[in-house]
């Protein structure tokens, strides 16, 4: 068929309307000159229009156009005011259509801004790249980081989702966040356009959050693939991520080599769940030691996160008064401060050396402390000391028999982990309602040493069910949560139903029995404390905060690694009475040096009587002065950092 001219002169005409405000702008302008040169003409054929210059009829025009209020104060002959009534319709036309094209503009204008996608000038600023739960916890932290100094700090995400949601989402559950910007941009990690809006070149570290889905390790190997193939980066980035899988940490790994800190987040988790199952109360610990200080900083900001912020962070720090000294000297050199190793420029980080480790000229001692502020060396004697409280015993363990309730991607490491914890004879065995996991777990599980492994079907939630498996005979209870089955939200809900029934079965026994739950979201704690479990595994947050740490130093990842991995020093709740008699009261030096003599490195302890008070921090009291007098009791623990292989 034969395109007629009209047809193509439309056709042309409608491709010059879509291209936006300067080409309406551009018509409307061509029709207002041409209206005003017609209008003119008419003008001037009536009686007053002959009196009158071209110049000032055009003026006389173009005011009427721009201003049609302006006609009442018309007189003259009758054609001369129908022109000007004339003049004046079309002009009301012509400026409606001004004042729409502009409102429209303005209008794309600050939708556009609303969408997030325009580039952004920030410099030395915390770069996240990603969008989901994690990322809320991440600038919580950062901002508790930042609002310990005076300066400003700027926080970009590039993730993909709404702009306005993602302002929304973080006003809503950080709140206030004082000294720290932060600015959302909508957009996709692994795409170098999209990458070109956060300004990467000037950011100071690099996180990369993977999505809130299955297989989420591939997002984070698309993301790192677009940053090392960025165009003009000028140095290299301090990035961090997580991988699920070892594969894909493997691979992270070998494309990115040093540059990025891969954080093997099923291990640590794993391993947290693991130790915790067996030691209540560690994961407060870990939380304590992944978050930053804050509240003696800004208690005039209020914000949901203000309750985040622990009393305590990891320090490294010069003190030329230590060098030269012994290790178990050096520990005894901090009134404020709980020393825990060494940093070596040759070694690296050196957590809990042996105690005659002689420290060296450009040795940094390793400390949890308050403030930097705080970490105040004093030279103290043995007199401080109370020698004769200090024991010297050894509990020995037993087999154990745990049970593991539910089932996700993390039961075989768990199961893994914990068959290297226990003695021989010990026993595990794993009660889920879903029989097709049990037989994947049956296939994923084998050459235990020390434990034997036992498979039950059944629905934890179901009162009688839990009745039947006798949870008395059990000296551990870990509930796993089933999101992968029934998504987060729901499986916290159903571990609530599930911790609630067996803590009323277990009130039938005068056994001491341990719970620990793994929860998916930390709003659900509160909650959960009507409970009484004896642990939370808050894994999403643990995790991220494990993430905020690294990104504002990158050092602390050799330590770190060191703490969730199987190999080098571990963190342990050991009976206080193993350390000092019982009944009496010492401050911690004493309780410091009966370590020392261990070669181990007290950082806190747990007072069995606070267990289950969430004022109390549950017992929990990590780095206490010194010289704080303390009442022992013959279930507290004493909280050390010691070889894995003691």
């Amino acid at each position: 068929m034969k395109t007629t001219f009209s047809e193509y002169i439309k056709y042309k005409f409608h491709n010059t309307l879509s291209r936006g405000t300067p080409a309406l702008l551009s018509w409307l302008g061509i029709i207002t000159i041409g209206f005003i040169a017609l209008s003119s003409i008419f003008v001037k054929v009536t009686v007053e229009g002959k009196k009158l210059s071209l110049i000032n009829i055009i003026w006389i025009s173009l005011t009427r156009v721009l201003d049609p209020g302006v006609i009442g104060g018309d007189t003259g002959s009758w054609p001369y005011l129908v022109v000007m009534l004339f003049i004046t319709m079309v002009g009301v036309f012509i400026f409606s259509t001004l004042i729409g094209i502009v409102t429209t503009s303005i209008n794309n204008s600050i939708q556009s801004l609303r969408k997030g996608r325009s580039k952004i000038f920030e410099e030395n600023h915390t770069l996240i790249l990603g969008w989901g739960e994690k990322v809320i916890a991440i600038v919580t932290e950062l901002v508790i980081a930042f609002n310990q100094y005076q300066s400003e700090y700027s926080i970009v995400i590039l993730g993909d989702e709404d702009k306005v949601k993602m302002e929304d989402k973080i006003r809503d559950k950080v709140g206030v966040t004082g000294n720290t910007t932060v600015i959302c941009r909508s957009g996709i990690s692994s795409e170098i356009g999209d990458l070109n809006l956060t300004n990467l070149n000037k950011a100071k570290s690099i996180i990369i959050v993977p999505p809130d889905e299955p297989y989420a390790d591939i997002g984070v190997i698309k993301t790192v693939l677009a940053l090392l193939n960025y165009p003009d980066t000028k140095k290299e980035h301090n990035m961090v991520s997580v991988a699920n899988y070892s594969e894909d940490y493997t691979l992270l790994k070998r494309i990115a080599g040093d540059q990025i800190n891969v954080i093997l987040s099923n291990e640590v988790v794993a391993k947290i769940i693991s130790q915790t199952c067996r030691q209540p109360g560690l994961s407060l610990v870990y939380s304590e030691i992944l978050s930053f200080n804050g509240k003696s900083h800004y208690k005039d900001i209020t914000g949901p996160w203000y309750e985040e912020a622990s009393g305590d962070e990891i320090y490294f720090s010069n003190q030329s008064e230590i060098i030269g000294k012994r290790y178990d000297k050096a520990q005894l050199s901090y009134n404020s401060s709980s020393v825990i190793g060494i940093f070596n420029s040759e070694k690296g980080v050196i957590l809990n050396p042996h105690s005659d480790y002689l420290l060296k000229e450009g040795d940094q001692v390793i400390v949890i402390a308050q403030d930097a502020d705080k970490i105040d060396y004093l030279l103290n004697d043995d007199s401080i000391i109370d020698e004769n409280l200090i024991v010297n015993k050894k509990s020995y363990l037993e087999p154990e028999k745990i049970l593991i309730i539910n089932s996700n991607r993390l039961t075989s490491l768990i199961i893994t982990k914990l068959d290297k914890y226990v003695i021989d004879g010990s026993s595990i065995d794993l009660f889920n309602h879903n029989n097709e996991q049990l037989e994947k777990e049956k296939m994923n599980i084998n050459n235990l040493e020390n434990a034997s492994i036992n498979f039950m079907s059944g629905d934890p939630t179901v009162y009688n069910e839990l009745e039947k498996i006798n949870l008395m005979q059990y000296d551990h209870i870990v509930v796993l949560s089933d999101f992968i089955n029934h998504g987060a939200m729901n499986a916290d809900a159903r571990n609530l139903i599930t911790l609630l029934h067996a803590r009323d079965i277990l009130q039938k026994s005068d056994r001491k029995i341990t719970i620990v739950s793994q929860m998916m979201d930390e709003r659900n704690r509160a909650v959960a404390d009507q409970a009484r479990a004896d642990d939370f595994i808050i894994s999403e947050k643990l995790i991220s905060q494990y993430m905020a740490q690294i990104s504002e130093n990158q050092f602390l990842f050799p330590l770190f690694n060191e703490l969730f991995t199987n190999e080098g020093a571990e963190i342990y709740f050991n009976n206080i009475k193993d350390y000092v008699k019982i009944g009496v009261k010492t401050n911690f030096y004493t309780l410091v040096k009966a370590a020392s003599l261990r070669n181990e490195s007290a950082i806190g302890y747990r007072k069995s009587a606070l267990h289950y008070d969430a004022g109390e921090n549950y017992g929990v009291k990590m780095n206490p002065d010194k010289d704080e007098e303390i009442l022992i009791d013959s279930d507290d623990q004493l909280i050390i950092i010691a070889s894995a292989s003691r």
